[in-house]
């Protein structure tokens, strides 16, 4: 079976923006609701809350977000570029395959293309990260400046270079980078010595901050970021690794309604179906400490409208799967901290996460490649999912 190579692999990506579509008024439809949540709703969502599909079609769906007029947008890191270097598993391609859709009606509506992705094996990935704030979109690249290969074409070094690792605002048929997390972490862990295997940077995930500016983690640097609304970028806290030795990998996070900042991790290579936690950061203490333990493979997080908190599993058996990336979303009660496991058997390699202001929750469904075969006992993979196959799920 051909699997992700590391846990850097998956987060490794490229960034460059090109033809864009005004963020306006769009399609309506069955997923498309008002982002704003209730305040009197107590309910929980149940083991057995119903799956589903609300829009399909998605090339590498990754992250959520609602925008104006309720409407539900989604990254897409993309398909397989076609510039490629290497041989066999060693082969990497890049391109501009990346994209932001708008899937309200059920069916993908671009609303920025041409962004740049980054193949490895069966994975894609590029514009990952995705947040509306002050009435435009957001879009975190992954990757940094430093990570492009010389060897490419200049130009297509150029594009990379210019917004590899870059924090996109789209606004009215254009795009602007805003800042460059991956620019800084890089130089960060240059700094720091760290991790281990430094200087490397992959921005991954993105948060609106409640006053301006936003909140990001960094799954190379293993870093919780914020930027500031003159675009600078400032490093405030270093996650911690796993008991086991493996980095956190944060590929989530969210902003709590107590005001902290809760940060997730994928884990590194090999880690077990309970290495991955949930951090908090406290904004006013500046202090990190571990919230939640004993998840696998954290690949979203977030708050729901009662205030539960939620965490989708790319796989439930650790990073890397097993097999198949089987994965679930775990509810975890505000109230007593219970765990619910939502979508069980349900969900393929799921990704992000977003709250519905009715009690239920939103997910990328089918988030990466991953090719069926039958050579066992070495091979376990029972699926044949396409780059094309990626769908956004609601869960309750």
């Amino acid at each position: 079976m051909r699997r992700l190579k590391t846990s850097r692999t998956l987060a490794a990506g490229v960034a460059a923006a090109a033809a864009l579509v005004g963020l306006g008024a769009g399609p309506s439809g069955q997923a498309a609701e008002a982002a704003t949540p209730s305040p009197n709703l107590t309910s929980h969502l149940t083991s057995d809350a119903p799956v589903t599909i609300v829009a399909s079609g998605l090339n590498s769906p990754r992250s959520l977000a609602w925008g104006p007029h309720g409407h539900l947008l989604v990254s897409e890191v993309g398909s397989a570029p076609q510039t490629c270097m290497g041989t066999g598993y060693d082969t990497t391609c890049y391109g501009f395959t990346g994209s932001v859709a708008d899937v309200s009606s059920g069916t993908p509506v671009r609303i920025a293309e041409g962004l740049a992705s980054n193949f490895n094996e069966e994975e894609v990935v590029g514009p990952n990260g995705l947040a509306f704030s002050d009435g435009s979109a957001y879009v975190l690249e992954t990757g940094s400046p430093e990570s492009v290969p010389s060897s490419l074409p200049e130009d297509l070094q150029a594009p990379l270079k210019k917004q590899y690792g870059g924090l996109l605002k789209i606004s009215d048929g254009q795009v602007s980078e805003v800042a460059n997390p991956g620019a800084a972490d890089y130089q960060w862990t240059l700094e720091h010595k760290m991790p281990a295997d430094y200087p490397r940077a992959n921005p991954y995930a993105l948060v609106a901050k409640p006053h301006g500016g936003f909140y990001l983690v960094d799954a190379g640097s293993n870093t919780l970021d914020e930027v500031d609304r003159d675009g600078n970028v400032r490093v405030l806290a270093y996650v911690p690794g796993t008991s086991a030795g493996h980095d956190a990998v944060p590929t989530c996070v969210a902003v709590g309604p107590d005001g902290g900042v809760y940060v997730g991790g994928i884990t590194g290579h090999d880690s077990s179906a309970t290495d991955a936690s949930v951090y908090r950061y406290s904004p006013k203490s500046h202090r990190m400490t571990l919230w939640q333990s004993g998840f696998s493979a954290i690949n979203g997080c977030g708050f729901g409208a009662n205030g539960d908190f939620y965490v989708t599993e790319l796989d439930t058996t650790g990073f890397l799967p097993t097999g198949d990336p089987d994965g679930v979303v775990i509810q975890i009660n505000h109230h007593d901290n219970s765990r619910t496991v939502l979508g069980e058997g349900k969900l393929f390699a799921p990704a992000g996460f977003l709250a519905g202001p009715d009690g239920s929750i939103y997910v990328a469904n089918k988030t990466m490649m991953w090719p069926a075969c039958t050579d066992a006992p070495a091979c376990t993979s029972s699926s044949d999912v396409t780059a094309s196959d990626g769908e956004i799920v609601k869960i309750g």
